[in-house]
């Protein structure tokens, strides 16, 4: 048979799977070959498309760029034009990528037919029955209910309930009603000021998990990392870090000090501190003119409003001393740029706002309103609803007086628990626009599919001055979604697409912002760069005339009710993953160890060491919380990092819909939480509840090791006072490996052993790959364990092969506590590294493979071969970092049991990095599929590859910027000047592995802790 026989035979038509099979070999799909003869436009295979859009996982509006190849998105970065993040991209942005290809997305039209099942129904039907009971509705209740919209899409639905007689909400679950309102109560205006960490001197978070899920986490976290990293050389010591609040959160783990105040009594203590700073004169002098410093009139009402919070009056109170107080207020105000944050538990108290009106009046007499807090550039969250508009929703429903109930990016069922469910019951018709079959729309009566916000057209305005455009950036995956901007033109019997409505909008800002261009050269260049990025004008602010009430708000008195209640306080926190649910049926962030517990695929109760020996409870015990609104079954986790009265649970898991990775785990926390809402218009986060224990044990599926370090020297901490003293040369962790009279007989003969080793294709000038990890810049954040998860193909295994310790991520985030010992001594606290494959240069893991799988590239990689690969495992046993990963399964057999890539979530995976097959070993070799494509391109253009060009996953999405990538050859590289540091050192340097990557010590104000 001739080549050209066989191809004709064995081509593009199916039958050489059909040959195939007849040799046994088979039996394989039939899949029939495209020729790439028309492509698409700006589509070149095997070159990257990049698209810029923006981020809709959170509130935050990052921008995005979306890395396209082969007209499918497999990448999300950050992009570097948005003032929001700044080219960063936490966790839940990088994992957007899995909801747009999630196998459980909605794919057609569906109603309930009166038997209770689904039928599917085309468009047309589908729009003809929403027409039809909306135009039924009118006068009679009809509500569309949605999340946050700040641009085109929540205008167009406004107008259109307008139009159809019925009004529109916004729910979200998390919508900052108490710092909207204390705010108000402070200064008269409930919007949400832009915060200047990058220019703080001294930090004080009343709650705030800024680096989490309040207000905008990637961007304040990149500020506050160049305000508080340590930077050698610098005239100015880096900022202090004070963190108040019972828990010691994500946040509070990068602080230098924790105040574990009393719940609820956080307002209280920022009144001392205002008590303090008035009393010793220490903020700026009052002025009686109003645009210059604090009025006198102000000054003298906020010092009648603070005189009872002395602090040795409320000391007990907040269980804080009184000598502490006063030693945070005295060095906050002689900072001369302190900035204090109310946020995050402490606004979700039955006294949130009171507590952020008290931080904003210290913010005030400090002198920081106006530098450090700034209106003008305000958060856009003035229109995020609140929770008293929906217990008032539910009052309707439950009297009957809603007709039809339309729900767009929201998940009310999940929530708001049973009282909303109840009160679906009496609804007319409830309609559901979503991606996916969750609670609320598995109530519904009609559900229709909504395209991923990245097949999408949108627009929004997360803060004033920043219009972010929203563009598809790929064919939808299914073919019958529909933008619900489309789909509500066409009810309205409006002509054109939700694409022309939003140009129209466009239109606007192009009067305002065109500068000569016209209109089509506006547009593209606002979707090149993601939007139109202006600076918002200042706002002048001063004391409202509700400040008054204060006292009253403060919360002495509902310290003082739960602590002679006698029972725990429990307080729910929005997941870091999943947040409020929403993130529950992606896979990577299930599978992503929560930064402070290091828990995966389940939720927990956080229980003092105290507490738990008292209760006689172990980690993994599950107990019966109960609160006077309903209860839960949960494990139970010991961590010193909450106080002892306080229990502590994420929100984000219990879902009995919403898909195969969301559905039946663990526990709903909302279903412990109040229907009522509180006098600021929000929800109470925080509970009174009895705590059983009952007879059932579980194993956590975690990734926690030792919860102390153990001295081992995997974390090195620095003071600052040693860390500012020390000079170039200066190494204060180096250790000798050999003895001073030998050392250069050992060099003459590693210099012998190089020479040997410089044949073939290593024989010549190589560049060495190295990394620096900062730790005084690094959270633990772990946006860059996803981005890895993202970038390389990492198989997600599930719950029950995490509890066996059988996880594939290459890098983890290690995290020990510091200080709590028994019998007193330092306070808590808690340090954090990043650990992947050190890229050792004298590698354990080499020599002891039996086929040569491990093996040394000739620019210091230790590489793995996988098809040479027999699984031995003796690598992963020699490693002292443990940083191999075994593929016990084929995760990549479709239908398999253990299947992580389900059509079409398979359409995410990189082709440039190849899917490993059962009883490979893999391991993190810096992105080299990244190296080697600089290279190339180097090569073409007849250059070397320039510093910084070449950037791994993981450091291009860190926050903080915390990892540096680059030649260790080259001098003038910043990775090489960083392996110079006095503060550099190598993680278990007397194994003699010369690691190639170099960790920068942490440093603290203050005695360095002991781990």
């Amino acid at each position: 048979m001739d080549r050209r026989r066989f191809l004709k035979v064995l081509g593009a038509t199916g039958g050489g799977a059909a040959a195939l099979s007849a040799c046994g070999i088979g039996p394989e799909p039939t899949e029939h070959l495209i020729p790439y003869l028309v492509q698409p436009e700006e589509q070149v295979p095997g070159i990257p498309t990049w698209y810029a859009t923006t981020c809709r996982e959170c509130a935050a509006g990052c921008g995005l760029h979306a890395k396209v190849r082969e007209g499918r998105v497999i990448k999300l970065e950050g992009n570097p034009e948005s003032p929001l993040n700044q080219g960063r991209l936490c966790s839940r942005g990088q994992a957007a990528l899995q909801g747009l290809y999630n196998p459980d997305r909605v794919t057609d039209p569906m109603a309930r037919g009166a038997d209770g099942r689904w039928q599917t129904l085309t468009w047309d039907e589908a729009i003809a029955r929403l027409g039809a009971k909306v135009k039924e509705a009118r006068g009679t209740g009809a509500v569309f209910v949605t999340g946050l919209e700040t641009g085109s899409f929540g205008e167009l639905v406004g107008s259109w309930m307008k139009e159809a007689g019925g009004r529109h909400l916004t729910y979200e679950p998390f919508a900052f009603e108490a710092l909207r309102e204390g705010n108000r109560i402070a200064f008269g205006t409930s919007a949400i000021p832009w915060y200047d960490f990058a220019g703080a001197r001294y930090i004080v978070s009343f709650g705030a998990d800024f680096m989490e899920t309040w207000l905008s986490p990637v961007g304040y976290q990149n500020a506050f990392t160049r305000a508080h990293a340590f930077q050698g050389g610098r005239d100015s010591p880096p900022a202090r870090f004070v963190h108040v609040g019972p828990r010691l959160s994500l946040t509070g783990m990068s602080a230098d000090e924790w105040l574990a105040a009393a719940p609820g009594t956080e307002g209280i203590l920022a009144l001392a501190m205002a008590h303090v700073i008035l009393n010793e004169r220490l903020g700026p002098p009052p002025s009686r003119v109003p645009a210059s410093r604090i009025p006198a009139a102000d000054i003298a009402r906020i010092r009648e409003l603070v005189a009872p919070y002395a602090p040795e009056q409320i000391a007990a109170a907040v269980d804080v001393g009184a000598k502490a107080i006063r030693r945070v207020a005295r060095e906050f105000a002689a900072s001369q740029g302190g900035l204090a944050v109310a946020g995050g538990m402490a606004a979700q108290y039955p006294n949130g706002a009171g507590i952020v009106a008290a931080v904003n009046v210290l913010n005030y007499v400090a002198g920081q309103v106006g530098k450090t807090v700034r209106f003008g550039p305000n958060h856009s969250l003035e229109g995020a609803g609140s929770f008293s508009q929906m217990a008032d929703l539910v009052a309707e429903m439950k009297a009957g007086k809603v007709a039809v109930l339309l729900v767009h990016g929201a998940n009310p069922v999940y929530s708001l628990g049973g009282a909303f469910a109840q009160a679906l019951g009496k609804v007319g018709y409830k309609v559901s626009f979503s991606p996916y079959l969750d609670e609320t729309s598995a109530a519904s009566d009609l559900v229709l599919p909504e395209l991923h916000p990245l097949e999408q057209w949108n627009d929004s305005r997360p803060r004033a001055g920043v219009y972010a455009l929203q563009q598809p950036v790929m064919q939808p995956v299914f073919p019958n979604p529909r933008h619900s901007g489309d789909v509500l033109l066409q009810v309205a019997g409006k002509q054109g697409t939700f694409k022309d409505y939003l140009r129209s909008r466009w239109a606007e800002l192009h009067a305002r912002f065109g500068r000569g261009q016209d209109f089509e050269t506006f547009w593209t260049d606002a979707l090149q760069h993601g939007g139109i990025y202006r600076e918002a004008p200042a706002q002048a602010v001063r004391l409202g005339p509700d400040a008054g009430r204060l006292p009253q708000l403060a919360g002495a008195a509902l310290a003082a009710g739960w602590r002679k209640s006698g029972r725990p306080v429990l307080t729910v926190f929005p997941s870091v993953a999943l947040h409020d649910g929403r993130g529950a049926n992606k896979p990577w962030l299930q599978e992503l160890p929560d930064p402070v517990s290091k828990i995966t695929w389940h939720a927990w109760v956080e229980v003092h060491p105290e507490t738990a020996a008292r209760w006689q409870l172990a980690s993994g015990d599950v107990v019966l919380i109960t609160s006077s609104h309903g209860s839960v079954r949960a494990p139970v986790w010991i961590t010193p990092g909450v106080r002892p009265d306080v229990l502590a649970v994420p929100t984000g898991q219990g879902h009995n819909a919403y898909g195969r990775y969301a559905r039946d785990r663990s526990f709903n926390a909302f279903e412990l939480l109040a229907n009522e809402p509180e006098a600021y218009g929000g929800r109470a986060f925080a509970v009174g509840v009895t705590v059983v224990k009952t007879a059932d044990h579980r194993r956590l599926a975690t990734l926690e090791g030792d919860a102390r370090e153990q001295g081992r020297g995997v974390i090195e901490v620095l003071p600052l006072a040693k860390a500012r003293g020390l000079r170039p040369g200066q190494h204060p962790f180096a250790e000798r490996e050999v003895p001073a009279y030998s050392e250069q007989a050992v060099e003459e003969w590693a210099e012998a052993q190089r020479k040997k080793a410089s044949l073939g294709n290593y024989a010549g000038e190589h560049p060495r790959w190295g990394m620096a990890i900062d730790l005084a810049k690094c959270t633990g954040c772990s946006a860059c364990v996803t981005a890895c998860y993202a970038e390389n193909n990492l198989a997600t295994v599930g719950e029950e092969l995490v509890t066996r310790r059988r996880q594939m991520s290459w890098m983890r985030i290690e995290r020990y506590y510091t200080g709590g010992e028994q019998g007193g001594g330092r306070p808590v606290g808690a340090v954090v590294t990043p650990m992947l494959c050190q890229q050792c240069g004298n590698a354990p893991c080499e020599p002891v493979c039996p086929v040569y799988a491990a093996y040394h590239t000739a620019d210091g990689l230790n590489g793995q071969v996988y098809n040479r690969c027999v699984g031995t495992r003796y690598c992963s046993n020699n490693c002292p970092y443990k940083v191999r990963y075994f593929n016990w399964f084929n995760y990549a057999e479709p239908g398999g049991e253990w299947e992580s890539w389900p059509d079409p979530l398979n359409m995410l995976l990189n082709p440039d990095v190849t899917v490993r097959e059962k009883g490979v070993m893999e391991k993190c070799t810096f992105c080299v599929q990244r190296i080697r494509a600089a290279q190339n391109r180097a090569r073409l253009e007849d250059r070397g590859v320039q510093d910084g060009e070449i950037t791994p996953a993981c450091a291009q999405a860190c926050p903080s910027e915390a990892i540096v990538f680059g030649d260790l050859h080259d001098r003038s590289s910043r990775v090489a000047a960083l392996a110079r540091d006095p503060r550099g050192y190598h993680v278990l340097e007397s194994r003699n592995t010369k690691p190639a990557i170099t960790y920068l010590a942490r440093v603290v104000q203050g005695e360095a802790p002991e781990a």
